[in-house]
């Protein structure tokens, strides 16, 4: 019985410094993948230049594959129908997720396309300095650009499954 009894305390102190952990990435632990993990979205009013009117959605999805490299897919609207869009694998870097692209070049510096991500308070937040701009139409732009973390929602395993497959199957993947 008091084996028991020390075991149960045991797995108490191990669930309660998992979760202490998880409380500690949003104060600034060192992140894993797993912590973007998600579909971010955001709907608002846009317009076109003749006057109409219609509704925008940003979306982000973060399916991550282990602890440090995650795929992801990003489709940003802009006034009058232009928009962002721009996919593929990125590697945990510090506090960053960070995309590269060194086929996208001459944008920004003139280095390749490299887009990070991080979570800065409430908002997941991105920023290329210009250098992707090639995904992007005439009023688009991948530069501080944020999303609210509380639009995150979790992916149920078999729509991770779906996108980790259309990822294989429709992007090279280093």
């Amino acid at each position: 019985m008091a084996a028991a009894a020390v075991a149960g305390r045991a797995r108490l102190a191990a669930l309660v410094a998992l979760f202490a952990g998880g409380a500690a990435v949003g104060a600034g632990a060192a992140p894993s993948t797993f912590d973007f993990a998600g579909a971010y979205t955001h709907s608002f009013p846009n317009g076109t230049v003749d006057g109409a009117t219609y509704t925008g959605t940003d979306t982000v999805t973060i399916v991550a594959i282990d602890a440090r490299r995650a795929l992801f897919d990003m489709e940003l609207a802009f006034f009058n129908g232009h928009q962002c869009t721009i996919g593929g694998r990125a590697t945990l870097e510090g506090d960053a997720l960070v995309y590269r692209d060194p086929q996208m070049t001459g944008y920004g510096d003139g280095g390749p396309c490299t887009l990070r991500f991080r979570r800065t308070g409430g908002r997941l937040t991105w920023n290329d300095d210009g250098s992707c701009s090639g995904y992007c139409g005439a009023r688009g732009t991948l530069r501080n650009g944020a999303i609210a973390w509380s639009s995150r929602r979790a992916l149920p395993r078999a729509e991770r499954a779906r996108f980790i497959r259309e990822h294989r199957r429709t992007r090279t993947l280093p």
